[in-house]
């Protein structure tokens, strides 16, 4: 009786673990699919030769971001709109870097903890922004311009 249940367990518990890991793979397929799309879009529109970050924006309208390096292995960042496609190429020193811009954020709030940043467009202008809890919990937005990490507003309390 003890070998029926424990194999029933087993069993139930295999098919458990396939299910979860179907379902995760599924709900990752937009992700990777937008980031395979971009990386695309980016080194055909640029000298991008290398990716290593993808960015996935969201405001007004959503953004898709690919940073990494070009042939003389020069940072550099292509922002594709999602609706219309429209392509930013941000070459070597023309933006700053992402911990740049948590940097940047943290003297200015001082957040319990920082939590991500993305990359995206704010009225035509590139912008990063990061994300932080606040030291009461409450989640933040610190969002500067991407050329020159001037401040381009804050969201608090959310």
């Amino acid at each position: 009786m003890k070998k029926g249940i424990i194999s029933l367990l087993t069993i139930t518990m295999g098919i458990v673990i396939i299910f979860s890991v179907f379902i995760y793979t599924k709900s990752r397929q937009p992700l990777m699919q937008a980031r395979e799309e971009t990386t695309k879009i980016a080194q055909e529109s640029s000298n991008l030769m290398t990716v290593n970050k993808f960015y996935w924006y969201n405001n007004k309208q959503t953004y898709f971001s690919v940073s990494g390096v070009n042939k003389k292995e020069e940072s550099m960042m292509v922002i594709v709109e999602q609706k219309g496609g429209k392509v930013i190429v941000l070459n070597p020193g023309e933006f700053i870097s992402e911990n740049e811009a948590k940097k940047i954020a943290y003297t200015e709030m001082k957040p319990k903890k920082m939590l991500e940043t993305r990359i995206g467009l704010e009225n035509g202008i590139p912008v990063w922004e990061v994300t932080y809890e606040q030291k009461n919990g409450k989640l933040g937005y610190y969002i500067v311009t991407a050329k020159d990490g001037k401040w381009v507003k804050d969201i608090k309390n959310i």
